[in-house]
């Protein structure tokens, strides 16, 4: 279907957004030569760069210890929050979203979009990857570009001075590359786009690094060592990452429009072993094997019933 619901939309909520595992993203944008707001370029141990396949995406500078504190990023632009609205145009933007014709998160995040300054506006349009990244046709696009349509009827913001293709642009831009749903205490858990974290590039079972919100800043340290000028990675699909390949890739694809080839989706998938979930019961409050197929516990004997821990 052409609309995406919030559910369908993981990759934003796991998060991850970032610079594709498919995408040839247009070169870095002139603004990204010198990053004002983060700490001087010969501290950071991270560097902006063009890989082919990758687009802009981010790699090490030097070797980074697992435990290490990559970057600590501040929003560049956070979606409107229903409630910030208004009575009349929260009812509105909520029937909007309520009629399935229209995402709502695609609206609240064209609301703040149209009355952010203009240098932030730059920023969405042409430093992240977009509608170049996605297959022709793909859902989102179409969805963005009915949300825009919508915003240039409904909101006088949106209406003068912002054609209908960047509003779309912007869309698309959120859909790839912001996060959600984090426990920041300041974003609320709305889409937020972030100028270096999301540029990260994915990978599904075994990325390099990790992220949490906090104090609203969006924090990623490293879980493993990560040696000289490789690339930094962290997963957009969070617990939806334990599933065989084909279902990591055809989520990926419908969410994020593009056709995973991370090292975990091209080496042998060591998901495989895991056992059906229509084929083995699994207990419905912890989501553990049960029977015989459940691991016994620490303490248990081999092949007890009930109880175990998942494979």
């Amino acid at each position: 279907p052409a609309q995406l619901t919030i559910a369908d939309r993981v990759g934003q909520s796991a998060l991850a957004s970032s610079s594709r595992s498919h995408c040839c993203s247009s070169p870095p944008h002139p603004s990204q030569a010198r990053d004002e707001e983060h700490d001087s370029p010969v501290l950071r141990p991270y560097r902006l760069t063009s890989r082919p396949g990758l687009g802009v995406t981010l790699e090490a500078t030097r070797p980074i210890l697992p435990g290490e504190l990559i970057l600590s990023d501040t929003p560049l632009l956070v979606a409107s929050s229903a409630s910030s609205l208004s009575p009349a145009a929260r009812v509105r933007y909520e029937e909007a979203g309520d009629s399935g014709d229209y995402n709502l998160d695609d609206l609240l995040i064209l609301h703040a979009f149209v009355r952010a300054g203009e240098r932030v506006r730059r920023r969405v349009l042409e430093g992240f990857c977009a509608e170049e990244c996605c297959e022709p046709g793909h859902a989102m696009l179409l969805d963005a570009e009915r949300c825009a349509a919508w915003a240039r009827t409904h909101d006088a913001a949106a209406s003068g001075q912002h054609g209908a293709a960047d509003l779309a642009r912007a869309c698309v831009v959120f859909t790839l590359n912001c996060f959600g749903h984090l426990a920041d205490g300041v974003t609320g858990g709305a889409p937020t786009l972030f100028w270096l974290a999301s540029k990260f590039t994915h990978r599904c079972l075994r990325p390099n690094s990790v992220f949490h919100g906090e104090g609203g800043r969006l924090h990623v340290r490293a879980v493993r060592p990560i040696a000289k000028c490789d690339v930094l990675t962290i997963s957009y699909l969070g617990v939806w990452a334990h599933c065989a390949a084909p279902l990591r890739r055809g989520l990926l694809m419908r969410t994020k429009g593009f056709r995973c080839r991370c090292d975990d989706c091209a080496a042998p998938d060591v998901m495989r072993s895991l056992p059906c979930p229509a084929c083995a019961p699994r207990d419905g409050a912890t989501g553990l094997l049960l029977g015989a197929l459940a691991v016994p516990r620490v303490g248990e004997e081999e092949g007890a019933a009930g109880g175990g821990a998942f494979l």
